[in-house]
């Protein structure tokens, strides 16, 4: 990482779209870029509002997940966790997609292979059982399952969705954006094929 500011000041960035995309609550969800080289994770801020983050604000903490500078996101672990086991990391995004978590609520399978942006974007989607948020287990069996399917983003059951990027923070935005509209479209679907076959039926 050549500039760490200019990086905090595209998380910072993310953030905001987060929010305004309807991804998380305003102070639910989080972020983070690594610097390998200097062995630090810059990382979502606890308690702020995620549209009104600073890039100044950006907490900072180490690989082992002690604190650097700042107050960092309670979900720090889950981050420290898949840089470790991903070494290909780059950045991080925590969310929680209303529309992703709802299919899986009804059982409805999130197939990426049938929008081409989701195909193109999501290399598979891994699937965690419910774990207390905020906890090393969740963060340790959410690392080893990614790494163990190479799947690029996990959702965790009644909680949200987490994706790494290999390239940038953008990326990983991209990534759960991607899922998130694939969802709404399998949302729409399934409710239009309701309505025509009771269409059809009456």
């Amino acid at each position: 990482m050549e500039n760490p500011e200019m990086e905090k000041a595209r998380l910072a960035d993310v953030l905001k779209l987060l929010y305004m995309r309807g991804l998380v609550q305003v102070k639910g969800g989080n972020a983070s870029i690594i610097d390998r080289a200097r062995g630090l994770i810059y990382i979502t801020p606890s308690g702020t509002p995620k549209h009104t983050v600073k890039p100044e604000e950006i907490a900072v903490i180490d690989l082992e997940g002690n604190t650097i500078n700042g107050s960092p996101s309670s979900e720090h672990m889950l981050h420290s966790q898949i840089y470790k086991a991903i070494r290909e990391a780059k950045a991080i995004v925590h969310a929680h997609p209303p529309h992703t978590l709802a299919l899986v609520e009804a059982g409805i399978n999130i197939d990426a292979n049938l929008l081409a942006e989701a195909h193109h974007k999501i290399k598979c989607i891994a699937k965690i059982p419910p774990i207390k948020p905020g906890t090393l287990e969740l963060a340790e069996t959410t690392a080893r399952k990614m790494k163990e399917t190479n799947c690029n983003i996990a959702i965790l059951e009644r909680h949200g969705v987490v994706a790494y990027s290999t390239n940038d923070i953008y990326d990983a935005l991209d990534t759960v954006e991607a899922l998130e509209d694939l969802a709404k479209i399998i949302l729409a679907k399934t409710i239009l094929d309701k309505l025509t076959l009771n269409t059809k039926d009456s």
